[in-house]
């Protein structure tokens, strides 16, 4: 396989890649809180000692960097649930699961048999004491735009709403809506026409391969015939 093969070859993976992201976004386009997630990729130059390139650009293979989330605020719509809210700005919550403390922006929360608010998952939900919630499941749950929940007329603590290094954030750069859930960041159109494109360069980049390598069998039936 001849160096030209090699460089196809390098894009072609790094544009399956891409694709794999696409098709996670689109899978999770109604996953309240989802943030869309990107590829990234830089070119990696390198030279050929002796090659006669004369080329004005370098030649250089795809290299595959970790991928990045958008960070970009989802619609918040309302839903009437009491222990729906949504971050709108900034920030995440966090829940203490069994794999450690998870920071999350799904904010679909319920209540667990014991009064303790918990995700969707069952995971309790921390207040910014670092502690669980706890309210009694009899009274209403009222929760303030700062974070604050209240429990019938008792105030049960505060959300624990903390920036992507998980410290703590200052609540100017927040507010919490009751009763609401931030959507998917993701555009799902703008996704379909991503996964056209990447599509249309994964046939390009195969017949760019197979041209390499029909340029390379020729080339050494040739030879064979000196």
């Amino acid at each position: 396989m001849d160096i030209g093969t090699h460089i196809a070859a390098s894009g072609a993976i790094a544009n399956q890649r891409q694709l794999e992201h696409v098709t996670h976004n689109l899978a999770n386009v109604s996953t309240p809180g989802f943030k869309k997630a990107m590829a990234q990729m830089e070119a990696a130059p390198f030279s050929l000692p002796r090659s006669g390139w004369t080329g004005s650009d370098p030649l250089a293979f795809v290299r595959i960097m970790p991928p990045v989330s958008h960070s970009g605020q989802g619609s918040v719509e309302p839903t009437g649930r009491e222990l729906d809210v949504a971050i709108e700005g900034e920030g995440y919550f966090q829940a203490l699961t069994p794999q450690g403390v998870r920071s999350l922006r799904d904010g679909r929360f319920r209540l667990a048999p014991d009064g303790t608010i918990v995700t969707r998952e069952g995971h309790p939900v921390l207040g910014d004491q670092g502690g669980q919630i706890r309210v009694d499941p009899r009274k209403k749950v009222e929760v303030a735009r700062n974070g604050e929940v209240q429990s019938g007329e008792a105030k049960a603590g505060r959300l624990r709403i903390v920036d992507a290094t998980g410290n703590p954030m200052q609540q100017e750069h927040y507010q919490i809506a009751q009763g609401h859930l931030e959507l998917s960041n993701v555009n799902a159109i703008e996704e379909m026409v991503r996964m056209t494109q990447l599509l249309r360069s994964h046939d390009s980049y195969m017949r760019l391969i197979k041209g390499f390598d029909d340029l390379e069998s020729k080339v050494i039936q040739e030879m064979g015939k000196v």
